[in-house]
């Protein structure tokens, strides 16, 4: 019976990868490398740890980028850093508030989304937009949260490419305090 849950969400969260606009998240890790710093945000739950968990790899990278409201606290937020949200439906508070927040001094931010036309996709640079699938025993949001950890491997596997960065330079950076 495991087997064959495991197998349904691979199986959905193939289909879901499949329908990405690849071209949008290469725009998207290319303006990661291009900027000063990173910074992401999301609302509690998978999407804010698939983004954390971005982050943190960026770091391994040398990429300077941060999780908005951890500690130690995060520098300050300047026109050409990269801003990452993820919201399923675009429309979770604390996204917004960040972003409102950021219009005003002149931020853009990149969104990962399942939901067109929603508050934050309106303002967006980039959206990547997730197909919404029901079916093989998970729900969309769960497609999404799955799909979303890939992408964002997918983000610094690429990255780990276009500066040349060994897997075991990476393997090196990885937490050996413990």
């Amino acid at each position: 019976m495991m087997k064959e849950y495991c197998a349904n969400a691979i199986a959905g969260t193939q289909k879901l990868l499949d329908a990405l606009d690849t071209s949008v998240v290469e725009k998207i890790a290319d303006r990661i490398l291009d900027s000063d710093n990173v910074f992401v945000v999301a609302d509690v739950g998978r999407p804010g740890l698939a983004l954390m968990s971005l982050a943190q790899r960026l770091r391994q990278l040398g990429i300077r980028s941060y999780h908005l409201e951890e500690s130690p606290p995060t520098p300050s937020v300047h026109e050409g850093d990269v801003v990452l949200i993820a919201s399923v439906d675009g429309e979770d508070k604390t996204p917004i508030t960040f972003m409102k927040r950021g219009k005003e001094l002149h931020i853009a931010y990149d969104l990962f989304t399942m939901t067109k036309g929603s508050t934050l996709e309106k303002d967006a640079s980039e959206v990547l937009l997730f197909p919404q699938l029901d079916e093989g025993g998970l729900i969309a949001e769960e497609y999404f949260e799955l799909a979303l950890f890939v992408v964002c491997d997918a983000i610094v596997l690429y990255l780990q490419d276009k500066v040349g960065r060994s897997k075991a330079r990476m393997q090196q950076e990885l937490p050996n305090i413990f």
